[in-house]
């Protein structure tokens, strides 16, 4: 149990979160709400870049693989700041396309591109993996309050959850970034905390400091997955859309990479240290553990603050995701809306899409089980979103290759069981088919 001044701290963590939501929608119009009128600057679009990136998957999930592989997880966020560099590169093909047909969504690229079918399956795929990032958030954050506060794990999914859904619900994008950023600020501070946690670690063993320890075939996993996350990052095409100018979203990309990594470095020796002091807890409450037992007074106390900035932050930008997809993808094909309808669906899609995670995260608590699976899934629709930039690809096989590929997924799962090694299969299934689908179509021509 927290002492008296982190509980406070918490609770003027979620008062300010709740102001700071509200106090975004004054003023704000529609295009606003939907993709704060596109004119981000360099702060703000890295520090909504950062904050949605960094979030309970790096918390909780990160911590598991660190107990199991040690100082190799770094391949995963070295892979995922190489990926950010990947999408700034790319940053002219989507931010001139999606200016051009003025985009709100991922989907909405292959809708424009390859037509009504692609689209639709991109969109299922997508909504299918953002609503499962949404759980594990929702996951993650119950984990937190409910070892911290012995609050029951059912409150502490209801208290996250809802408080995400009626700020997001007053101000939309708008809310989400200016929380973002509040909350990337508050992350900054795990750069003091690592020191305090650094000097209570004892003798790391030697296999934990090999960064060849998770073997060949999860180091690969490890590289794929963070090029695909980036490149597959809904969110992250949002803001590239939202931002001012190509140049401004090509260095926020470029800016989060590299912060990213340093804080990554810094998560993975935290969860070192507190396994060399307590290598025996539950590695998915490994960094929550570490805090409560490393960390003294009022470090205590930020230290806390920081976890929930982690997870809400995150867990803000996928339901935000969800509910422009399902108002967008989905509603807005079967007829034209206006932007005000656009909007006011979003508002509504909100609260559908956030009560269903909350009742999920309260069903399904095997926070790595669902991220692999996502990953999994993820993996299958990889290869031909990146081809896409520089080939014409032929609609009908980019269906098969997808199919196909999360298919071998789901298969790899049933007989494999829930692995990296098993999410890594869809992969190249997905890519051969995609490579012999392509050449059969040039052949007939």
């Amino acid at each position: 149990m927290i002492d008296t001044f982190s509980i406070i701290l918490i609770v003027l963590y979620f008062i300010l979160v709740l102001y700071i939501g509200f106090s975004a929608k004054k003023g704000e119009d529609d295009e606003g709400f939907l993709l704060a009128n596109r004119k981000l600057g360099t702060f703000a679009l890295t520090g909504t870049m950062l904050a949605s990136l960094f979030g309970g998957t790096a918390i909780i999930v990160t911590m598991s693989f660190v107990f199991n592989y040690g100082i190799s997880t770094l391949w995963a966020f070295l892979s995922t700041t190489l990926g950010c560099f990947l999408l700034a590169a790319l940053v002219p093909k989507i931010k001139k396309f999606a200016d051009k047909h003025k985009h709100y969504t991922f989907s909405d690229y292959f809708y424009e591109k390859f037509g009504q079918k692609v689209g639709l399956l991109v969109a299922i795929i997508m909504f299918f993996i953002y609503f499962g990032y949404l759980i594990v958030q929702l996951i993650a954050g119950g984990i937190v309050l409910s070892t911290l506060t012995s609050m029951p794990y059912m409150l502490s999914v209801l208290l996250i959850g809802s408080v995400i859904i009626i700020y997001i619900f007053a101000a939309g994008f708008e809310a989400v970034v200016k929380t973002d950023v509040f909350q990337y600020i508050i992350i900054l501070l795990l750069v003091v905390l690592s020191f305090n946690i650094f000097s209570h670690a004892r003798t790391i063993p030697s296999s934990d400091l090999n960064l060849f320890a998770a073997g060949p075939v999860t180091i690969i996993g490890f590289l794929i997955y963070g090029f695909m996350i980036m490149t597959l990052g809904a969110e992250f095409w949002q803001r590239i859309y939202a931002a001012k100018s190509e140049k401004v979203a090509r260095n926020s990309l470029i800016l989060t990479g590299i912060i990213f990594l340093f804080l990554g470095i810094l998560v993975v020796l935290i969860g070192l240290s507190v396994k060399s002091n307590f290598p025996n807890i539950v590695p998915t409450t490994a960094l929550v553990v570490g805090f409560q037992k490393l960390l003294s007074g009022y470090l205590l106390g930020i230290g806390l603050v920081l976890l929930f900035a982690a997870v809400m932050s995150s867990a803000d930008t996928f339901l935000f995701v969800l509910s422009t997809s399902l108002s967008k993808d989905f509603f807005g094909r079967f007829k034209k809306l206006s932007k005000s309808r656009l909007t006011a669906n979003t508002k509504i899609s909100t609260i559908i899409i956030g009560v269903a995670g909350i009742l999920v995260a309260l069903i399904f608590s095997n926070i790595i089980n669902v991220v692999t699976s996502i990953v999994g899934v993820g993996f299958a629709l990889f290869p031909s979103t990146l081809i896409s930039f520089w080939i014409k690809l032929n609609p009908k096989v980019i269906i098969t290759s997808v199919t196909l590929g999360i298919l071998s997924s789901v298969l790899a799962f049933v007989f494999m069981g829930i692995s990296v090694e098993s999410a890594l299969v869809s992969f190249p299934v997905s890519l051969i088919v995609l490579i012999i689908g392509q050449a059969i179509v040039k052949l007939k021509k």
